[in-house]
């Protein structure tokens, strides 16, 4: 509903979402531009429902939320984070759980945490606009610098 194919979208009003767990289910999920522009949207819950995300293009681009928990999600099938979080200039914090990994190879993602000024890592690396590639969708760890933290 908040996604309008003619005239205006009603995106601004979407304040929160939450996946349920039968979302579980699907084998494969394609979340490109599922948020993108929904700059109210200050709540995201149950990401740890989905199974088979392999794509998450501008999936939350411009959002209002300061943190996001990926607790429970299973990143082992992404492929594309192409602008995922650009322009979520609010967003401080992003949960994981101590086991994330994403594929060792066959993804993309430049431009992932584009203007996420505000974003820090759980050991403390703080965003640069040097390092806004799908790289830094890891365990800010010592030596191994990214923007999830442990939870």
């Amino acid at each position: 509903p908040w996604d309008g194919v003619t005239g205006p979208t009603h995106r601004q009003h979407l304040t929160s979402a939450t996946f349920a767990a039968d979302m579980a289910s699907f084998l494969y999920l394609n979340l490109n531009y599922l948020f993108y522009s929904c700059t109210n949207l200050a709540s995201i819950s149950g990401l740890g429902n989905l199974s088979g995300v392999r794509s998450m293009r501008y999936t939350f681009n411009s959002c209002a939320f300061t943190t996001i928990d990926f607790r429970g999600f299973d990143p082992s099938t992404l492929t594309d984070l192409f602008y995922t979080f650009s322009g979520c200039s609010h967003m401080t914090t992003i949960y994981a759980d101590a086991t994330w990994a994403l594929p060792t190879s066959g993804i993309t993602g430049s431009q992932c945490f584009y203007s996420c000024r505000a974003l820090v890592g759980g050991n403390g690396t703080a965003w640069s606009s040097y390092n806004v590639g799908y790289t830094y969708f890891r365990i800010d760890a010592a030596g191994t610098p990214g923007y999830l933290t442990v939870a």
